[in-house]
């Protein structure tokens, strides 16, 4: 220890005030600010990684299908009404149509998830077997004043706004009455939306009128599936083997079911319940009514990930400075009780490898998930943490209590990573306990000197 003394320049020159609890406090300190600098660094880094992996889903969902939004069925009928010139003195014949919504829609949908790969990155997207059925009721002309001669029921058409067609994946026949008819791609320019599928219906007519439908539709996505609720009173009941569901939307399930075996999900929605009437026409609108308004009813759910890898490592990253501190915190003790001082170098490279615990945590988790990578980083971290610690503690059980420290800390914010909605409570309680016990166990020290 003299050889020590008598080789340390701040000694020589008379000056002790490194030997100062206090001293070796404001050390610390700012040791653990210059660790923060590798960490802003990681962070940046997980948020790159990130970003490339958005990159990726998106390429693949462009190339699968994007995010589908299903409006319909609606049945849609022109009719011509006069219009009198004022320039020509004279009257023209001007076609106009007149779009009437289901008095009945039930939705019966099932999702099946599926996982596609881009390099190491994986995408969510989905196929779904959907089963429309209904009825309209015999469609009334008698807000537009139209006469029935007027009506071209010959052709009416029956329209679905779908938000993606390359999502379609089989022929798609509609069921009018019980006689079946098959779909061809487009709608004419509709407030329901700018793509879709239509279907002329030319045996119509107010006498005859019976407006039962069912239309089977098998739709690929990603991501998200709605709908929009054109019924006069719209059911929907979907379900899928995909356990982590997010409603979406402006109406929540009156009913749900989530398990380990996927989600059951039922909604109820009354024309009350929105803002768009059940018929109108384009020459004669009854509330403005527009593309917007139809669709900030919309409702669905979307196939989530809670926290994903990169979410939750950017989370164990923003820990990375109360593991740090809390290490030093031991190390710190060992110091005072010991009496045997640990040098700064020491501590910035146990620091070190604590923010390398984040490096090796990202890039293993890209290969192996997040989970086993944690338990794979943890372990080399304590290892080498351990193994370090040996060549300046004099006792065996020193170096096992920092390895158990350090455990303690990782285990401690891997359980905050995992409760999601109790993180904010746990973290709390947790912390409030750590220092309680830091002051119970430093309520003797004397601050002033050795």
């Amino acid at each position: 220890m003299e050889k020590e003394n008598q080789g340390n320049i701040l000694d020589r020159m008379g000056l002790n005030f490194h030997r100062k609890l206090s001293f070796k406090l404001f050390t610390i300190g700012f040791l653990v600010l210059v660790l923060m600098i590798p960490k802003l660094m990681i962070l940046s880094l997980i948020s790159e990684r990130s970003l490339t992996a958005d990159e990726a889903s998106s390429e693949v969902m462009s190339k699968w299908s994007d995010n589908q939004e299903i409006t319909g069925p609606v049945l849609t009928v022109p009719y011509t009404k006069s219009v009198y010139n004022e320039r020509n003195k004279e009257y023209k014949e001007v076609i106009h149509t007149a779009t009437f919504l289901p008095k009945e829609l039930n939705i019966n949908g099932k999702i099946n998830p599926k996982k596609l790969y881009r390099s190491i990155y994986d995408v969510i997207v989905y196929e779904s077997d959907i089963n429309l059925s209904g009825n309209f009721e015999l469609p009334d002309f008698s807000d537009f004043n139209i006469d029935e001669k007027d009506i071209q029921w010959k052709d009416a058409q029956i329209l679905l706004a779908i938000n993606d067609l390359r999502g379609i994946n089989e022929e798609v026949i509609l069921k009018w009455n019980n006689s079946g008819t098959t779909f061809a791609p487009g709608i004419n320019k509709s407030v329901i939306g700018e793509s879709g599928i239509s279907v002329s219906l030319p045996n119509i007519s107010a006498d005859n009128f019976r407006g039962n439908f069912q239309i089977s539709l098998k739709l690929k996505g990603s991501q998200s599936l709605m709908f929009t609720p054109v019924g006069e009173k719209t059911e929907v009941h979907l379900e899928s083997p995909w356990n982590d569901p997010g409603f979406v939307g402006n109406f929540l399930p009156k009913n749900r079911e989530i398990n380990d075996t996927g989600f059951s999900a039922d909604w109820t929605v009354l024309h009350f319940n929105r803002n768009f009437p059940q018929r109108w026409s384009n020459g004669e609108s009854l509330s403005g009514t527009n593309n917007s308004e139809i669709h900030s009813a919309d409702f669905g759910v979307e196939l989530v990930t809670l926290a994903d890898n990169y979410q939750k490592n950017t989370r164990s990253a923003k820990y990375a400075v109360l593991i740090i501190i809390i290490t030093f915190i031991v190390f710190f003790m060992y110091e005072v009780f010991s009496k045997q001082r640990i040098h700064p170098f020491q501590y910035i490279m146990v620091g070190s490898a604590i923010t390398i615990f984040y490096l090796l945590l990202l890039s293993i988790s890209e290969q192996l998930g997040f989970n086993l990578a944690y338990i794979i980083a943890t372990s080399a971290v304590l290892i080498l943490v351990f193994l370090y610690s040996r060549s300046f503690m004099l006792k065996l059980k020193n170096s096992i209590a920092i390895a158990l420290a350090l455990a303690a800390s990782y285990s401690f914010i891997f359980i905050l990573l995992q409760l999601e909605s109790y993180a904010l409570l746990a973290g709390s309680v947790g912390l409030f306990v750590l220092l309680a016990l830091l002051m119970f166990f430093t309520r003797k020290i004397n601050w002033y000197k050795e």
